[in-house]
């Protein structure tokens, strides 16, 4: 009986293991497969779409000059009223990431020249959860190749835009080279202006001695007057000393005090 027991209970515990696991492969496939399935869907139904418009601004950038690309983005006039086509990109009109995509245009005009093919249109969908799909181009411009990488989110949006010309090995070591002489250049710069800065401290220093001389020259001169001052008085009192004992000597001499002359005098207290 009992090992009948055993039995059942092996075999419950067999039923619901093999239960709990169909239900974890359920959700796996719901969670990750579903969803990656759903958005293939979702870019394949779209994909046309999207490629033309990426088709189309590069077309656009093309034949517009930089003065009319920028005017057209800051005004919002999208490819859908100049071209008078309807797009499924952009539904509520020209957002922030396709006005960076004109400036970015506009910045790499210069190194590309007049666009001469479109070579490839390439569609692939996105590893990230916020976005559907990225359109990748390569053209050929007069002066180079360029790859375009061009993300649009889940609304179909425009959510990002990279221009990336292809530049040969010597332009590559070029820009380096020039790169790290503006950066060397700007440090010594910044040396020698703090070098001449302190040069300059010295004179901050000479100023605050002659601030810290003046009160002791100040003193020196107050000395000087008092003694001046006291020698000038000292004079003047032997002067009346003198008068007085000459007019004593000739009152008691019943004389006159012209032919008298006092040569010196010494006090005895």
């Amino acid at each position: 009986m009992k090992k009948i027991n055993f039995k059942k209970f092996l075999l419950l515990f067999c039923i619901l293991a093999c239960v709990f696991g169909l239900t974890a492969c359920t959700e796996t496939i719901s969670s990750d497969s579903a969803k990656e399935s759903k958005k293939e869907q979702k870019l394949a139904a779209v994909s046309t779409e999207l490629e033309n418009w990426s088709v189309d601004m590069i077309k656009y950038f093309d034949v517009t000059s930089d003065d009319d690309v920028k005017a057209n983005a800051e005004n919002a006039i999208s490819i859908d009223e100049i071209n008078h086509d309807l797009y499924i990109v952009n539904p509520e009109g020209m957002n922030v990431a396709t006005v960076e995509f004109c400036n970015s245009w506009v910045k790499s005009r210069s190194d590309l020249g007049r666009l001469k093919s479109i070579d490839s249109v390439e569609l692939k969908i996105s590893d990230e959860t916020s976005t559907l799909g990225t359109v990748t181009v390569k053209t050929e411009y007069e002066k180079r190749n360029c790859t375009y990488e061009i993300v649009f989110d889940d609304d179909y949006n425009l959510s990002s835009a990279a221009i990336n010309p292809v530049y040969t090995t010597g332009e590559k070591m070029e820009k380096a080279v020039l790169n790290t002489v503006i950066g060397m250049g700007t440090v010594f710069i910044v040396l020698i202006f703090i070098s001449f800065i302190i040069s300059l401290l010295k004179y901050v220093n000479n100023i605050g001695a002659k601030k810290e001389e003046k009160p002791a020259g100040g003193v020196e001169n107050a000395i000087s007057q008092i003694v001046t001052a006291e020698e000038e008085s000292d004079e003047t009192d032997d002067l009346e000393l003198v008068a007085v004992i000459t007019a004593a000597i000739a009152a008691s001499e019943g004389t006159s005090s012209d032919g008298l002359v006092v040569r010196s005098i010494k006090r005895r207290f």
